[in-house]
């Protein structure tokens, strides 16, 4: 059966991340069918109203971050799906990207709010570029209202011989991946057991790339809420992912996707580390009533290994009342931005990530614009030990004549990224190198007599003892022995290449640290590297 464009317009924003609704059972879909990812993928594009990027910090080799956002209109309602893209340093072989803000305005008058959602999805690299999916809505029931959306966003591209991080944004072919269970990056459910407008979800992302490391970020792709009855004013919505840690709780019910999975755990008991990052996420939708049934949605990725830090500032949220003018309200206006300032930040760089957000009215409205986020920020790297963080912060909550005004308050978690050398315990970190870059072919660097050059560098914060080197062509191991590394240094080894490694293309793989004769702490995730000389 064809959907039309009358039909999603009237049947968007449901279950997951206020996209479609259970209006879809009239076309024979229903709920943990597995149709929902395909529905989204299946969305037309909407070409970009305005977009902009700004340079934030780059160390050349190893790491660049931007900030920009992008907007998109709708003349009819309904939903809005974009495309961007950034070119990536040819040294940065990894890159991610995260939702930073988001802002919404209906076109004409204002309206009451069935649901509003801005996600982040399908990122890849193409073709040298950074690219991925966005997604927003804001309606009331009949979807036929236009509207504005913008959503901002951070990017960082690294490479990963020089700055250890792994990234899990587990979607680079499709928006997301639906019933995977632990492999699904979101989770949608309902306010169900609650007394009042907050509710709570327990989440957790897996990736055993993340099993022997303590620090895993989790960056935030968007959210999606929907009232499910009715459009309503709105009053208060809000949201907050508390701060996350390497555990799993046995038999805990945790939302993933569509469902609540308690984990499979190899024993009978919790479990910290084992490539397991847990939290919760706490929000609000409020009219004046006490409470409603809402629905809601949240995206994410994980970013971990021993160069990623996160630094979490208290915060929570609480259902308001309608207080009337005793409420300390902003009385004129619908607009706010303030800059904020951070100090003694022990990392080499730092991104405020925009984890928490409160936006209220004095009493419940009909909408005209709605949205928060962070318009700008500066990075002034450390001089010795710690750096400062600035950002300016913008937020929105009006009705048409834009009285009264709002309050809002707002939470960052601080990805840091490096921690300075004085800052964490030193150790050496060795790792395969090449001067030509990060791809197969990069590593063949053939001499006369057959021979292969290996550079071991030491881009830790101490010496290195001598270790060993392994060279596995095929199936054939070949070991030689690697004097000492200072920090900061390197060294060339020549391997003899087996006579058989050239029936066609050469296959091997790097494993510096061979015999794990050197304490990386937590550095021993980047030992190895796979490489081709073509025959």
């Amino acid at each position: 059966m064809m959907i039309t464009k009358t039909f999603l317009k009237h049947n968007l924003l449901s279950l997951f991340m206020l996209l479609i609704v259970a209006h879809l059972l009239s076309c024979g879909f229903q709920p943990g069918e597995g149709n929902i990812c395909k529905a989204i993928e299946d969305f037309p594009l909407t070409e970009l109203t305005e977009q902009n990027v700004t340079d934030l910090f780059q160390e050349d080799g190893t790491l660049i971050a931007k900030h920009g956002f992008g907007c998109a209109k709708d003349d009819n309602g309904g939903f809005i799906k974009v495309e961007q893209s950034l070119p990536i340093p040819r040294y940065a072989n990894k890159a991610t990207v995260f939702v930073n803000g988001w802002r919404m305005n209906y076109l004409d008058d204002d309206h009451p709010v069935r649901g509003l959602t801005t996600l982040v999805g399908k990122i890849r690299f193409q073709d040298g570029m950074l690219v991925w999916n966005a997604v927003g809505a804001l309606g009331e029931n009949d979807f036929d209202d236009g509207y504005n959306w913008c959503y901002y966003f951070t990017a960082i591209a690294w490479n990963d011989a020089n700055l250890n991080v792994i990234v899990d944004h587990d979607d680079a072919d499709q928006f997301c991946r639906y019933g995977t269970e632990s492999a699904d990056n979101f989770f949608y459910a309902e306010n169900k057991g609650t007394t009042t407008a907050l509710s709570s979800f327990p989440t957790f992302i897996k990736n055993l790339d993340f099993a022997l490391t303590e620090n895993v970020a989790i960056l935030p792709r968007g959210f999606g809420f929907q009232w499910n009855d009715d459009d309503h004013h709105l009053l208060q919505t809000a949201y907050n992912m508390d701060h996350s840690e390497v555990t799993l709780e046995y038999k805990k019910k945790y939302k993933k996707a569509d469902q609540e999975v308690s984990p499979e755990l190899p024993n009978p008991a919790s479990l910290v580390l084992g490539g397991f990052v847990n939290w919760d996420t706490y929000v609000i939708l409020k009219d004046n009533a006490l409470r409603r049934d809402y629905s809601f949605g949240e995206m994410v990725s994980g970013l971990g290994g021993s160069d990623v830090g996160i630094l979490h500032q208290p915060f929570s949220i609480l259902p308001v009342e309608d207080t009337g003018i005793f409420d300390p309200c902003i009385w004129e206006g619908g607009a706010e931005q303030q800059e904020f300032v951070i100090e003694n930040i022990q990392y080499e760089y730092a991104i405020p990530m925009l984890t928490g957000w409160d936006l209220w009215f004095c009493d419940d409205e009909h909408i005209k614009e709605v949205g928060i986020w962070i318009d700008s920020m500066e990075w002034n790297p450390p001089g010795s030990t710690a750096g400062t963080l600035r950002y300016k912060l913008s937020s929105r909550l009006r009705d048409e004549n834009s009285w009264p005004g709002h309050s809002y308050r707002h939470k960052v978690t601080i990805l840091g990224l490096k921690p300075v050398a004085a800052a964490r315990q030193a150790a050496p970190d060795l790792v395969p190198f090449s001067p030509s870059g990060n791809s197969d072919v990069a590593f063949c660097r053939l001499e006369p007599g057959r021979k292969l050059r290996v550079t071991v560098k030491n881009q830790g914060n101490a010496d290195a003892s001598a270790s060993k080197t392994t060279v596995t062509f095929g199936d054939i191991p070949v070991t030689v022995n690697t004097p000492p590394i200072p920090k900061d240094g390197s060294v060339d080894i020549l391997f003899d290449v087996p006579a058989t490694c050239f029936s066609a293309d050469c296959f091997f793989k790097i494993t510096v640290d061979s015999n794990s004769q050197i304490g990386e702490l937590n550095n021993e995730g980047n030992n190895s590297a796979n490489g081709t000389c073509i025959g």
